[in-house]
């Protein structure tokens, strides 16, 4: 299922990938261009989220009014908030999206730093196999370590040692397009198909090197995690504390850096030029979305929503509210059937009463009317 997850995201970017080094001949400079590209096809999608969230600093104090006026009553306060959600025309669900693509993209890039063999020298699986063997024969140590997804880096490394003994299965051509590959699969002279240490052997320029790309990408992920902690506060003062969120947010700069040790140097250089262009990004986003900005925006989208949905056309938090309506409805007969079935005809009687009462009553608070019990006194005994 994995190898299968990684060539579904590897591919398309590895041809990007590609297109890109063909351009600029240097692998390192390949994923920084790389990365501008991903940004953006995603820019739209990042500019929708972050206003959004600059729609939900205007949204929050009145969620926080039906919090407390539907304090004791749960399910009335989650009707309510979902039409509050269709008012104001927010999605709460548009952030899973940007975060998907993300882990599609991540699922990409691991696959093309692991195969440069395959996607940027475009080598055959049959040599990339035969290949490996040598490295099994010449080099056992580095083989157990490039099995699976590494076995291409291995073969790049081996070869870089031993052209000698790869010459009968690449001959003259590949293996002249490998050795000129490697000296350009580089950043500032750090191999970037090495994985990062926290101990190496010795430390000298390129292990402190590979050491600081782990530890920058955490660093960048801190900031940007950091930033928006503060600029959500400083627009929302009457924000509360997250707890468990704010726990899973300072955590992802942990795991930045902890993944970034456990893969390809490569990998770890992508999630450094992804985590500082997204705080250049946010920081730009922010500044654009002023209070002025976003009431006009949310003025337009508010005519356009009305013109959109005039002709009965339902919103998808409309559509949210239906099917719950629905449920509850369902849920509402099954618990009259119920409760009645074994009940006398005088006590059906009383019960439907209460019943009537109850609803008065619910339609009256809907509406801001006052609810008169003796009205129902009458109705009930007109019906006797």
């Amino acid at each position: 299922m994995s190898d299968f997850l990684y060539d579904l995201c590897g591919k398309p970017f590895g041809w990007i990938m590609r297109l890109i080094y063909d351009l600029v001949d240097n692998y390192a400079l390949a994923i920084l261009l790389f990365t501008i590209f991903t940004k953006l096809i995603l820019f739209p999608i990042s500019y929708k989220q972050q206003k959004n969230s600059a729609k939900m600093q205007r949204f929050n104090p009145k969620l926080e009014k039906l919090r407390k006026k539907y304090k004791d009553d749960p399910k009335k306060m989650q009707e309510e908030q979902m039409k509050l959600y269709q008012e104001e025309n927010i999605n709460p669900g548009a952030s899973c999206l940007p975060m998907f693509l993300q882990f599609f993209i991540l699922f990409g890039i691991l696959d093309v730093v692991y195969k440069p063999l395959s996607f940027i020298l475009k080598m055959k699986d049959s040599v990339i196999s035969s290949a490996f063997e040598i490295v099994q024969k010449v080099n056992p140590e580095l083989a157990k370590q490039g099995t699976s997804l590494r076995r291409e880096l291995a073969i790049l490394s081996a070869q870089h040692s031993d052209a000698g003994a790869f010459q009968s299965v690449l001959g003259d051509n590949l293996s002249a397009k490998m050795t000129e590959f490697y000296d350009k699969f580089n950043l500032f002279g750090i191999n970037l198909g090495e994985v990062p240490s926290w101990h190496p052997d010795v430390w000298n320029a390129t292990a402190v090197g590979l050491f600081l790309i782990p530890v920058l990408s955490g660093v960048l992920q801190l900031a940007l995690t950091i930033y928006m902690q503060i600029y959500q506060k400083k627009k929302n003062p009457g924000m509360p504390n997250m707890g468990c969120m704010n726990v899973m947010l300072y955590a992802m700069p942990i795991f930045s850096v902890w993944f970034a040790f456990q893969v390809p140097a490569g990998v770890g250089f992508y999630w450094v030029c992804s985590s500082f262009f997204s705080l250049i990004q946010s920081v730009g986003l922010n500044c654009y979305f002023t209070k002025e900005r976003i009431e006009a925006i949310c003025e337009k989208e508010n005519q356009k929503n009305a013109k959109k949905y005039a002709n009965g056309k339902k919103s998808f938090m409309q559509r949210m509210m239906d099917v719950q309506q629905g449920n509850d409805v369902m849920s509402q007969r099954e618990k009259y059937a119920e409760e009645t079935k074994d009940m006398s005809r005088s006590e059906l009687n009383k019960y439907n009463q209460q019943v009537l009462k109850d609803a008065r009553k619910r339609v009256a608070e809907k509406y801001g009317e006052t609810y008169d019990e003796s009205d129902s006194t009458e109705d009930s005994g007109d019906q006797k």
